[in-house]
């Protein structure tokens, strides 16, 4: 007897099946759940009483019975009944003194009777009303595997963003493939922002050294000693202070106030950073979808995240490209930038992104002058438009929840923060199309400390 159900009697058996003969159930999970737990019950029922056919579900073979309890030959293979088997009770009193209950009714009112459905819950009444508790079928594997995603968001707390599907107005994808860059207002929830700030200001604070390191090395690897080129990342790892640091920048000829912003990689994936948010709002579907909408790309791959930390006194961000300090041999590449404070107009000390407008499909640009790294040098002249527009623009003020996309190869740079008081926190979440192919310099350049890399090295830190 199945522990679930020690008091079921063989009795209760034929009546729960005549039950779900009647209401068109049969061979449904509901009937055919309960009977296949209790084949050998039911069995035992059929040698004691008389009936004219019957069947018993084990190990998912369907047998069908006779009175006798002989095996009958199945018509179809893996169906329960090819027609619709009448167990009639014999033995019952009711039916044999009654000889109108036996009597048969037109076709035609038969098949409507046996294709009649009751509603689950009539049926999980009237099994109970037989003594009987109903059994919950088994969920189908993708139905499993949802609800074992619901339990996991449940105990860990609520997704992150519950909307699936990104509402991007076809202007701003319009804006995006034209211009190389969009603004998508009220993108993310306040809420998120705020978690964001707390999680990641700590990180800032705890992993300031390691920051320095980085733009240690970052400036050895441009620097012309050729020692101080092959060696940089061996170099700026013996520095245990922030100190240290800033002395061997400034012995390069350089202010360490001149820097336009310390950055941090990756902490979405950093053992010690304590960044659920950070985690899961790289992940998430929504982002991914975005990426995928903007850059027209059936499938999407995060890159890195990169926390840009701009301090008051830093120097201006020199205009880049993205893609020239990726790993990826690709055109599409996208990245959206997150305010972690609300950022006013650059004439109030706004250090928002400046994009260069269509600078995304100049492909003449890093072709005829990119050999030398002169392909910055007269941008005012190459983009001038008119008194009103130079071919730079911005997407500021932007308010918190606001984020800025930009294609991997678009020109963008930001102010110096001489206007203003309060540190600037940026997340930038980057993501490349699924089939892009990592170049080989990469691949064999980060094997030799990095030395070998095409391109600026700004993110070697992210990708070794």
């Amino acid at each position: 007897m199945h522990r679930r159900y020690p008091e079921m009697k063989p009795f209760n058996l034929l009546a729960l099946y005549a039950l779900a003969h009647a209401t068109g159930t049969v061979g449904s999970r509901e009937s055919s759940h309960i009977l296949a737990r209790h084949s050998d019950c039911f069995r035992e029922a059929l040698n004691r009483h008389e009936y004219s056919a019957g069947f018993v579900e084990s190990n998912g073979v369907v047998t069908h019975l006779d009175h006798r309890n002989q095996r009958i030959p199945r018509r179809r293979k893996g169906h329960v009944a090819s027609k619709q088997i009448e167990l009639r009770a014999l033995a019952e009193s009711s039916s044999r003194s009654d000889p109108k209950r036996t009597s048969s009714k037109p076709r035609r009112q038969q098949q409507n009777l046996q294709m009649k459905r009751m509603k689950q819950s009539e049926i999980h009444d009237l099994v109970k009303g037989l003594g009987l508790e109903p059994v919950k079928p088994p969920l189908p594997a993708k139905k499993k595997r949802q609800q074992q995603m619901k339990n996991s968001e449940e105990q860990n707390g609520k997704p992150l963003l519950t909307e699936s599907i990104p509402d991007i107005p076809l202007r701003t994808q319009l804006d995006y493939a034209r211009k190389g860059h969009a603004v998508l207002r009220s993108f993310l929830p306040t809420n998120i922002i705020q978690s964001l700030r707390s999680e990641l200001l700590p990180y800032v604070k705890s992993h300031e050294l390691e920051a320095w390191r980085q733009k240690v090395e970052v400036q050895l690897a441009d620097s012309s000693d050729s020692y101080y080129r092959q060696n940089a990342r061996s170099i700026a790892s013996t520095f245990k202070t922030v100190e240290e640091c800033q002395d061997l920048i400034e012995s390069l000829g350089l202010d360490a106030k001149d820097l336009p912003f310390l950055q941090h990689f990756n902490t979405w994936r950093a053992v010690n950073a304590n960044a659920p948010t950070v985690r899961k709002l790289c992940l998430s579907p929504y982002l991914a979808r975005s990426a995928s909408i903007l850059l027209d790309s059936p499938t999407v791959r995060l890159y890195q995240d990169s926390l840009f930390h701009k301090r008051p006194g830093d120097g201006w961000t020199p205009y880049h490209s993205d893609c020239r300090m990726a790993p990826f041999d690709t055109s599409k590449l996208i990245t959206f930038w997150i305010p972690l404070q609300n950022v006013p107009e650059p004439e109030c000390g706004g250090t928002g992104l400046l994009f260069v407008d269509g600078s995304h499909c100049d492909f003449a640009l890093p072709y005829w002058n990119g050999v030398e790294g002169l392909e910055h040098d007269r941008l005012e002249n190459r983009y001038y438009r008119d008194e009103d527009h130079d071919g730079v623009s911005h997407h500021m003020p932007l308010e918190v929840g606001d984020v800025t996309v930009h294609n991997g190869w678009t020109l963008h740079c930001a102010d110096a923060a001489d206007g203003t008081k309060e540190d600037r926190y940026a997340l930038a979440i980057t993501y490349v199309d699924g089939r892009a192919e990592v170049r080989e310099d990469v691949l064999l350049g980060v094997e030799r400390d990095g030395s070998a890399v095409q391109g600026d090295r700004e993110d070697v830190w992210s990708f070794r």
